[in-house]
């Protein structure tokens, strides 16, 4: 579209242009992407049928598809929509509802306006018959629009957004921004979720859980669209190449909000499911995560920008470590809020907090792709009473860089941690640890906080020292992983022990994998503690598995 103006107007001079347009989304060229799968931007479902609903689905450039715009996401925008329904509908916009008066034809005119600049594709309107579930954080309406007859389930699925709000508001300093805060449900939606500013859209699908741990997974996706108010609505990237400065956010605010919530230990797991879905995407994929030469927008919607940008914000948390890690967002989004950016506006932020040049870190991270992968050999010269730690990089250095990665190894002498910081710096590099005695064993990146691949060379009387003692998820886990086939009676007692573990499914494990019989020394004391979890323990699926593991027993 060309607009002829009426005379030559200068960058400040401000002027109203007026258009009288009809929206044909259905005329739109066809295009989709795995995350979006569709583009006409309007939506009318079950239009010939007394129970119909309108949605809009923007991202990533789509609204153009039913209003007039420059569809891009360094555009900025505030906005007045005007919608006239039927009485018996409830509508859904941006910002706050101004007025709602009746028609003298029975319909009724809802006048909704954003005054808070943000990205055109953040734009929505939706339409249908729907309950309202209210509740408020401070004073901010924070209502949920749902189906009739599925407002338990909503109730059950969005209940702690007000606190999901407190506790985003508080870690980085900045209250949430906007007028309101809306979630709505909506049938047959063309993605997962869409986190339009104040008025997030999902598919009815995150009604499906059956269980708390399936509750708790789609309420993954609501902190996901929240966090999407500072991170994506409130500071935008620039074009699309950049996405990983809304998507990557969005995804690490998930595993923040678990590890508040429900601990490190459920939080950690959430992070290797995010490990898994890169690394299956490295098979047939592998790119720079910051991407100015992609061959669709829709292309950087992957697991580049979501998962592996996630896992590089935690490595980057604890590489500056945390009071820097949040007092850096802090200065990130106050210094570009209702802007556009890019990666480099991060990287500023983070340097002007730390007072280090970290060109390095987003070099290698942001503007790169792979990851490391290490050969890590393990060593104790008695002679010399030195511990040795080789790490060699294996990567292809011919399509991957040489990477530059700070870390510390936890040297576990009985009960005594004795940690180590060391640089990588080189393709192989070799260091040495003066000890009067042989360690159980060494602990590389002990936070578990580096994304990389490693090979180790643990023994398996090792590894039963690693599931003892060590004291974070992915350390465990690759210890029950390699001891499946071995047993032992250090290794029942260690089992034993975590019989006794905080968190559950540590506990789960350890019955699952257990071996012992009743001429074993143990097995009165496992026999006991298998019966005092099958009669108290709290989770249902611990007290199954005991009451099954007591008949096998019996």
């Amino acid at each position: 579209m060309l607009i002829k103006l009426d005379k030559k107007y200068n960058k400040d001079e401000e002027y109203i242009v007026k258009i009288k347009y009809t929206a044909k989304p259905n005329e739109v060229k066809k295009g989709s992407s795995w995350a979006i799968r569709s583009n006409k931007g309007l939506y009318f479902i079950d239009a010939d049928t007394d129970n119909p609903q309108i949605w809009t689905q923007g991202e990533t450039q789509s609204n153009s598809a039913w209003f007039p715009t420059i569809d891009s996401p360094n555009q900025n925008m505030t906005q007045e929509i005007f919608l006239t329904v039927n009485q018996k509908f409830k509508t859904l916009s941006n910002g706050k509802i101004i007025s709602s008066l009746p028609n003298d034809d029975g319909t009724r005119t809802d006048h909704w306006k954003q005054d808070k600049p943000h990205a055109p594709y953040l734009t929505m309107i939706a339409v249908g018959k729907f309950e309202i579930i209210k509740d408020y954080w401070r004073d901010l309406p924070v209502f949920v629009y749902v189906e009739k007859g599925d407002e338990e389930k909503a109730e059950a699925l969005f209940k702690k957004t007000g606190k999901m709000i407190e506790f985003y508001s508080r870690k980085l300093d900045y209250d949430f921004p906007w007028d309101k805060y809306s979630q709505i449900v909506v049938r047959d939606f063309v993605s997962g979720a869409m986190e339009n500013t104040g008025a997030v859209i999902f598919g009815d699908y995150v009604l499906g859980f059956n269980n708390e741990d399936q509750r708790i997974d789609f309420e993954c996706i609501v902190a996901h669209e929240l966090s999407h108010h500072w991170f994506g609505d409130l500071v935008t990237c620039e074009s699309w190449a950049n996405l990983p400065l809304n998507e990557s956010f969005a995804t690490y605010f998930e595993y923040l909000w678990l590890e508040h919530e429900y601990g490190r230990y459920a939080a950690d797991i959430h992070l290797e499911q995010d490990y898994s879905s890169y690394s299956f995407e490295r098979f047939f994929k592998d790119v720079n995560l910051i991407r100015f030469y992609n061959k669709h927008r829709d292309n950087m919607f992957d697991g580049h920008s979501y998962q592996k940008g996630g896992l590089i914000l935690h490595m980057l948390r604890y590489t500056v470590g945390d009071e820097a890690f949040w007092d850096a967002l802090e200065l990130y989004l106050k210094d570009n809020e209702y802007q556009a950016v890019e990666i480099h506006h991060l990287r500023l932020a983070f340097e002007e907090v730390t007072g280090q040049d970290l060109n390095w870190f987003f070099n290698q991270w942001f503007l790169n792709k792979g990851i490391p992968e290490f050969k890590i050999t393990y060593g104790y010269n008695t002679s010399k009473k030195t511990a040795t730690i080789t790490i060699e990089q294996i990567q292809n250095l011919k399509k991957f860089p040489l990477y530059r990665i700070p870390a510390f190894v936890d040297i576990y002498i009985d009960n005594k941690v004795i940690r180590k910081e060391i640089l990588i710096d080189e393709q192989k590099k070799h260091f040495e640890f003066k000890l009067e005695k042989e360690p159980l064993f060494m602990n590389f990146d002990p936070n578990n906080s580096l994304l990389c691949k490693k090979s180790e060379n643990y023994t398996q009387e090792e590894f039963i020292e690693i599931l003892d003692k060590a004291p974070l998820y992915k350390d465990k886990n690759q210890a029950f992983e390699n001891l499946t086939n071995y047993t032992s009676e250090r290794l029942n007692q260690v089992y034993l022990n975590l019989l006794n573990h905080e968190y559950w499914k540590f506990r789960y494990i350890a019955i699952s994998k257990m071996q012992i019989n009743k001429t074993d020394a143990l097995f009165d004391k496992y026999f006991a503690k298998l019966k005092n979890i099958s009669e108290k323990d709290e989770n249902y699926r611990l007290r199954n598995l005991a009451v099954n593991k007591l008949e096998v027993l019996k």
